[in-house]
């Protein structure tokens, strides 16, 4: 049984509509699209600053849901807390506490990056389309916030940075 013809203009229509919007949604995400110069711009921005002390909180939703604190002192994280939603704080003790740094996000982000030339990026088919931005801090580089949308999966994540306190050295 064939369709009317207006009823076949709808579909074709409302098809177009829901791939504009998510265009529109990737499009107006704001920042920057996630490049290897883009990052290089933003890591050698946040180099310049000099900041080796400071108190990073961030949180990253997608499959996983976590908000940490992180002391970092001497550019090593020092103490790893995660933060539950009563604003309790538990230390934690990662393999690699490195990767929660402001040196750590830009370690996610590059190895992301890495991930899109691999035969299969986040364990999907050749071909699956990627869409990775992020908005460096204008004066420090750190990232303030990463996106990651894996086009057709639940493999999406946001990582934002709530807050970053540089701590002056007459502070420690």
């Amino acid at each position: 049984m064939s369709l009317p013809r207006h009823r076949v203009r709808a579909r074709s229509f409302t098809r177009l509509g829901i791939a504009a919007l998510g265009v529109v949604t990737i499009g107006c995400a704001g920042g920057q699209e996630v490049t290897p110069e883009a990052v290089d711009q933003a890591r050698r921005l946040w180099t310049q600053a000099h900041i080796a002390d400071y108190d990073l909180d961030w949180t990253v939703r997608g499959p996983n849901n976590a908000h940490y604190f992180v002391t970092v002192r001497g550019g090593q994280a020092r103490k790893i807390e995660a933060v539950d939603r009563s604003g309790g704080k538990h230390e934690l003790h990662p393999a690699e506490p490195r990767f929660y740094s402001v040196d750590g996000l830009f370690l996610t982000i590059r190895d992301e990056l890495a991930l899109l030339r691999t035969d299969r990026p986040f364990g999907q088919p050749k071909g699956t389309r990627v869409a990775m931005r992020f908005q460096p801090d204008a004066t420090l580089g750190y990232p303030r916030w990463y996106r990651r949308d894996v086009l057709g999966t639940p493999l999406s994540i946001a990582i934002e940075v709530n807050r970053l306190i540089p701590i002056p050295a007459a502070a420690k």
